[in-house]
């Protein structure tokens, strides 16, 4: 799903936009952030969630470290695989608020291992919250994704016969 999304966001920008998204991946999975996404002076640490559309969970665990990041939000993508041009159907979601501001509150509901210990216990990740489904804003195209990661279009940042 990360690459599906990689690939229509960049080709966006870039044929849609005439701009140039620089995308980092993370290669710890602690610091709250699966991707960075960066559009002339806006950098974006993104975590991504996702199901298939026909999925049933509508509860998304959230790192609370990406609120300390500047501009993190999360993208939710629902993907339908449909078969006749073997490609993805893909809905978003958005969490976040606008570049440079911080991530919108996560709540309290704490989010608990999915292992119990040996005493049975599930313990609590207190750096860990549950978020539902009905918090992520629907977004109607990748350029509305765009214009919620970086703002509205900006001056071109490569030449248009590119």
């Amino acid at each position: 799903l990360e690459l599906a999304l990689i690939a229509d966001l960049t080709q966006e920008a870039w044929f849609g936009r005439h701009q140039i998204v620089d995308v980092l991946h993370s290669t710890v999975d602690a610091f709250g952030h699966d991707v960075v996404f960066e559009c002339g002076q806006v950098l974006r640490h993104v975590q991504i969630k996702g199901r298939a559309m026909n999925g049933t969970t509508t509860r998304y665990k959230i790192n609370t470290r990406l609120a300390a990041r500047p501009s993190g939000c999360v993208i939710w993508l629902g993907w339908q695989r449909r078969t006749d041009v073997n490609r993805l159907d893909m809905e978003y979601r958005w969490l976040g608020g606008l570049p440079g501001e911080r991530l919108p509150d996560l709540g309290n509901t704490v989010a608990k291992h999915t292992k119990a210990n040996a005493q049975g216990i599930k313990i609590e990740r207190p750096d860990i919250r549950i978020v539902p489904l009905s918090r992520f804003e629907k977004l109607a195209s990748m350029s509305e994704l765009l214009d919620r990661l970086f703002g509205s279009p900006n001056p071109p940042l490569i030449p248009s016969d590119a």
